[in-house]
């Protein structure tokens, strides 16, 4: 349980980070320097990165996938997310479905957060798994 909660909190603060730092650029990029963020909208942004990240535990957490089950389970995660993602920005009034350029400006956002996070998370767990590795080598030779 305990391994869990690191696993959720640890992942909420990627996705957080990713997604305010995507977030930013595609304003920028956007709306300009006059781009503003409401407290409303700072707070879904870390509902939506806890979401991301219980659903993370929920779809990928298990590390005994096969390559083929993980490559599944993170589509269908990503469509979960995405279809979170767009409903909550068509609430908010953040898109419009009228407006294909808003629609393809939270794509982008959701795409590069969550695929980022996601590959930064592996690679990381990729060096982790290396280290020890190499450890009980060093340990065992010893």
């Amino acid at each position: 349980m305990k391994e869990k909660l690191n696993t959720l909190i640890l992942m909420f603060t990627r996705f957080a980070t990713a997604i305010f730092l995507v977030d930013s650029i595609v304003l920028l990029a956007f709306k300009g320097k006059e781009a503003r963020l409401l407290a409303i909208d700072v707070l879904v942004i870390l509902a939506l990165a806890f979401a991301c990240s219980v659903l993370f535990v929920l779809f990928l957490d298990d590390k005994e996938f096969s390559k083929k089950k993980m490559i599944l389970m993170l589509l269908a995660y990503f469509a979960v997310v995405d279809v979170l993602v767009l409903a909550a920005g068509q609430l908010l009034n953040w898109i419009s479905f009228c407006h294909i350029k808003t629609v393809f400006a939270l794509e982008t956002v959701v795409v590069i957060a969550f695929f980022g996070t996601v590959i930064y998370s592996y690679k990381i767990d990729v060096n982790t798994a290396k280290k020890m590795n190499e450890k009980l080598k060093t340990l065992e030779t010893d």
